[in-house]
């Protein structure tokens, strides 16, 4: 399985929304902070949109937002949409696709990692990839993402 630049991309940003969560980003602000070339980000951002993911919030201060809950968004969710179903191989895609599918002793192989990956895929929802990111910054670079108590 290859994740795509594409994919790639449309992950990152999705992160980036997730965790601005109620907040109008516009592209420029997407693309500087997630490293996304803007008219590779324009493409993908459509795309999203139309599956109801990211919502367009037009006018002089709009952008865009995700359309949905961070935790209601999987990894599987996004790699779809911008690349299609997951394949390991033609074959566990679709058996009609290999000659050799009824006799070849590999096939069972890869439908199975198929199936485990689509299922860790889909259980990986943005809301814990949002988790796992902070964790990182915070274990490789000190940064604290901790909401910090105002004192009365």
């Amino acid at each position: 399985m290859l994740i795509t630049r594409k994919t790639d991309y449309a992950i990152r940003c999705v992160l980036y929304l997730s965790e601005k969560k109620g907040i109008i980003a516009n592209v420029d602000e997407i693309a500087k902070s997630m490293l996304i070339p803007k008219s590779f980000l324009a493409k993908i951002l459509q795309k999203l949109e139309k599956t109801g993911i990211v919502k367009s919030n037009k006018g002089r201060k709009g952008g865009f937002s995700l359309g949905k809950e961070p935790k209601g968004v999987s990894l599987m969710e996004v790699i779809e949409i911008i690349q299609g179903p997951l394949s390991i191989n033609v074959c566990a895609i679709d058996k009609r696709k290999c000659d050799l599918s009824n006799i070849c002793s590999v096939h069972p192989v890869w439908g199975k990692i198929k199936k485990e990956t689509e299922e860790k895929l889909k259980k990986m929802s943005f809301e814990a990839l949002s988790r796992e990111r902070k964790k990182f910054f915070e274990n490789n670079f000190g940064l604290n993402f901790k909401k910090k108590e105002v004192k009365k």
